[in-house]
């Protein structure tokens, strides 16, 4: 009988314990995949951009095409990185 009773009056802080863990757990599985994968960083223009520039007169054609291939070796660093990751 007095461990029934005692018993009963621990349950509700077991629960409380239990949930804890359980949210505990995703936090830290959400923040583990965030570190393993990073958001990839933001490409500051696209080629399309980089075309009216220069057909604006904006930048040289050296300096379009030093663009494209800063951004097209970018795109395919971030492409590989990523199929690094999943295997």
């Amino acid at each position: 009988m007095f461990f029934a009773s005692g018993f009963a009056d621990v349950i509700p802080a077991i629960l409380v314990l239990v949930i804890v863990a359980i949210v505990g757990c995703v936090v830290l599985l959400s923040l583990r995949r965030n570190v393993k994968n990073p958001p990839l960083p933001p490409i500051p223009f696209t080629l399309g951009d980089l075309k009216k520039l220069l057909d604006d007169g904006s930048i040289t054609n050296e300096e379009y095409e030093k663009a494209k291939q800063a951004i097209i070796d970018l795109v395919k660093k971030s492409t590989t990185d990523s199929l690094e990751k999943d295997f």
